[in-house]
């Protein structure tokens, strides 16, 4: 039973951790804030770990109620958001930054911007439809509390993370360089196509009754 928990852990850490993905935003992150200090960096990253994080706390909890508004059938949810997931992690591994998950419109806009806490940093950056949209698959690998805490508690510790990671982000800069960075979001992407695959094929069996079951009918 511990080992089921540590695994499904383990799991869940390295999908969410992957899909914020903290060490590829550290570049664009920069881009967003170049007229503020450490002191107001840290600020806006302070607010931002926490709003992500609240975000993605909210989805966990009220996903399957927006997938059942919608009669969206979690089989076809997980090939969906698998398919989805696939996509931004080939953005990874190519490195396609920093387009992946804003505009140059919305890229000008934050550099006008005094506080980009909520907006781009926590939406879309860190919390954009790619961390929503595992959120609501790993909250359909829950059968009892302990899956939902632990999910919880992974949230928080991405967000942490998130927080020490951005908070450095000049440091990070200087210590691996731009060609350092896109060594790590390639390998963050590599593990990340893997898990979005897993989620896929999860969907894939989920549907196969149903289809199955619409021949036999017919």
């Amino acid at each position: 039973m511990v080992s089921e928990y540590l695994n499904f852990a383990s799991f869940a850490f390295a999908a969410l951790f992957f899909i914020v993905d903290p060490i590829g935003n550290v570049p664009l992150f920069l881009a967003i804030t170049p007229k503020n200090d450490f002191i107001e960096r840290k600020q806006i990253v302070e607010k931002a770990s926490i709003a992500s994080g609240l975000i993605l706390i909210f989805f966990l909890l009220t996903g399957n109620l927006i997938l059942n508004l919608f009669h969206i059938t979690i089989g076809a949810f997980k090939i969906a958001g698998g398919i989805l997931i696939f996509i931004i992690s080939l953005r990874m591994l190519f490195v396609f930054r920093p387009s992946q998950k804003t505009s140059p419109e919305e890229q000008r806009e934050a550099k006008e911007k005094d506080d980009v806490s909520f907006f781009p940093l926590a939406i879309p950056l860190l919390s954009g439809p790619g961390a929503i949209t595992t959120i609501i698959l790993l909250r359909n690998k829950c059968h009892n509390i302990i899956h939902y805490l632990i999910i919880i508690s992974i949230v928080v510790v991405v967000s942490v993370l998130t927080y020490f990671i951005l908070k450095e982000s000049q440091y990070l800069m200087r210590l691996c360089g731009q060609t350092g960075i896109n060594i790590l979001v390639r390998l963050m992407g590599l593990l990340l196509s893997v898990i979005a695959v897993q989620f896929a094929i999860d969907g894939i069996k989920d549907i196969i009754p149903e289809i199955i079951r619409g021949i036999s009918s017919s």
